[in-house]
């Protein structure tokens, strides 16, 4: 099983591009390993007897796909802050900067 430490929580936050509090920090480290702990609990039942599903359900409940007419472009750009050549122009979210 993969150890859960300080260390890997704040590597998994250079690669996610987030900056956590040491409360945070701590949390996350104790809700990670009760997610392990509890995969560790599922890993180790006596499934031998059990046939395997393909599908959680006996019988599949589908409902017919009906289309419907959504907002034409237009109507969109209407309630939109900020658009640009006909789209919608969100807040930078990426810089490129991973430090």
């Amino acid at each position: 099983m993969v150890e859960v430490n300080e260390e890997l929580i704040k590597r998994l936050e250079r690669l996610s591009l987030i900056k956590l509090t040491p409360e945070e920090r701590e949390r996350m480290i104790r809700e990670a390993k009760a997610v392990l702990d509890f995969f560790d609990k599922i890993n180790s039942l006596d499934l031998s007897n059990v046939e395997p599903l393909f599908h959680p359900l006996a019988e599949s409940r589908l409902r017919e796909d009906s289309p419907i007419t959504g907002l034409t472009q237009e109507e969109t750009l209407l309630n939109a802050p900020r658009k640009e050549n006909g789209f919608i122009v969100g807040p930078r979210i990426y810089s490129g900067d991973q430090s």
